[in-house]
């Protein structure tokens, strides 16, 4: 499964680097070296990776030469989610949409949107948000597909 990281900006200098924008939750992790990226359906090896304001500056495939890349500019950036090498308690937020959410072992409802931001991502539920926070979520089980949540009777109305 394939799952957009970014966007390619501009280049970065005249030795090839792509500037790349990415509020993915786990752009660290996807911009690393080594990994493999795809950049209009063709897969790319990322050689060389580093963070500048804000940005991922990111070589691919050895390319040092700026006149190679600037064609690139304005692609979508995907990476394969096994190339991420999630832990088996590990999810992307990306991926809660339509998950069964229960208030200990009692139905809520399921997951409408998912809305992602640095400072507190959430999770809509009957028209209800709920933050993506321990003193509320307790467990979300990929293999089922389940958030089971705690404290939040007055965040939800259940139905």
């Amino acid at each position: 499964m394939n799952i957009v990281i970014g966007k390619i900006v501009n280049t970065f200098g005249i030795k090839g680097e792509l500037k790349i924008v990415s509020n993915f939750e786990m752009a660290s992790r996807a911009f690393k070296k080594g990994n493999k990226i795809i950049i209009n359906n063709k897969e790319r090896l990322i050689t060389n990776s580093r963070f500048h304001h804000h940005n991922y500056l990111v070589e691919i495939d050895n390319i040092k030469n700026i006149n190679e890349v600037t064609y690139l500019i304005g692609a979508k950036v995907s990476i394969n989610k096994d190339e991420l090498k999630l832990e088996e308690n590990e999810y992307l937020m990306c991926e809660l949409d339509g998950y069964d959410v229960y208030n200990g072992d009692k139905y809520v409802g399921n997951v409408e949107e998912v809305v992602i931001n640095e400072v507190n991502p959430l999770i809509k539920v009957n028209g209800h948000y709920i933050p993506l926070q321990k003193n509320f979520i307790k467990k979300v089980d990929v293999n089922s597909k389940k958030i089971i949540c705690q404290n939040i009777d007055e965040l939800v109305k259940e139905g």
